[in-house]
């Protein structure tokens, strides 16, 4: 049985031994599907019903995208940036000013990726924890990083009326970059421990969510990203969304679904603070067992 004791015993130790490092673009807080996008990026429990869901999200206007397949308990994710300029080669000589136009050789100047791969294995012990093992391959440019990584959270509980998740994220979490050069730094990683509390409370035809995560900011003090979703249920085959969150003005979006597929769509204006488009994300989902036994009463 895994006890609470441990797990504060384990991040208390690796606190104290380690420097930790904070990934904005970690993928404990980043929606996985058009539900969750749609209603602010709330925390949405692993479907374990054999259910086949492919996503693809974006954010910041498209500039990052996330593609994710889900199937049961096991989650395979791609996420990162495209067509980075890469300009070291484009001139020399730099002064604290920059180059000037005419000192930019733009034929030089050339893209690559940063990318992370993932794979997320989910397992319920007793129907009290809900186990998240990470694995990961980072690339940026000609680097490359393997991580691991450890999240618990409860399974649902009840007060009151209200559902609710705790979680546990980044327990002994961390990854090992490899160079083609010389590193200028560590290249271990040991990532901040996050806490994450999520509580839903039915009303009307509507279930509402608040999603609480603990962050670091570039200062590396801890603020708290809030993500607010309802999901309105119109019809039998029709979902509303509806969200709010930290780093988003506002997001909307539906599902249309049956007994065997559903089609889900996410809409999400940006903050005006930021200098980034609204993005677009969709997911489809398939559900298995339903499939194969329609499947049955179809003949050559």
């Amino acid at each position: 049985m895994i006890k609470m004791k441990t797990i504060i015993l384990t991040i208390f130790t690796s606190c104290s031994f380690t420097q930790f490092v904070d990934n904005s673009m970690n993928i404990n807080s980043i929606p996985t599907s058009a539900e969750s996008s749609a209603m602010g990026g709330i925390y949405i429990p692993f479907d374990f019903n054999e259910k086949i869901i492919f996503s693809h999200l974006s954010r910041f206007g498209g500039i990052y995208t996330l593609d994710a397949l889900q199937y049961n308990n096991i989650l395979l994710t791609i996420h990162g940036i495209d067509d980075i300029p890469n300009t070291t080669q484009s001139w020399v000589d730099i002064d604290n000013d920059g180059p000037d136009a005419h000192e930019i050789n733009y034929s030089k100047i050339s893209y690559f990726d940063a990318k992370d791969y993932n794979l997320i294995l989910n397992k319920i012990i007793k129907n009290k924890y809900n186990i998240a093992f990470k694995n990961t391959i980072s690339k940026i440019y000609n680097d490359f990083a393997y991580g691991l990584g450890l999240n618990v959270l409860t399974t649902k509980k009840t007060f009151k009326g209200i559902n609710y998740y705790l979680g546990a994220l980044d327990i002994l979490s961390f990854k090992f970059w490899f160079s083609e050069k010389e590193l200028d730094s560590n290249p271990f990683e040991l990532y901040f421990p996050k806490i994450m509390i999520s509580a839903e409370r039915q009303f009307l035809q509507s279930s509402n969510v608040i999603t609480l995560y603990s962050l670091y900011n570039n200062d590396n003090n801890q603020i708290i990203d809030y993500r607010l979703g309802s999901k309105i249920y119109l019809s039998d085959n029709l979902t509303l969304f509806l969200g709010k969150s930290t780093f988003s003005h506002f997001s909307f979006g539906f599902s249309i679904f049956n007994d065997f597929f559903n089609v889900d769509y996410s809409y999400i204006i940006s903050d005006s603070k930021l200098p980034f488009d609204d993005s677009h994300n969709i997911s489809i989902g398939l559900k298995v067992p339903e499939l194969m036994n329609k499947s049955k009463n179809f003949y050559p």
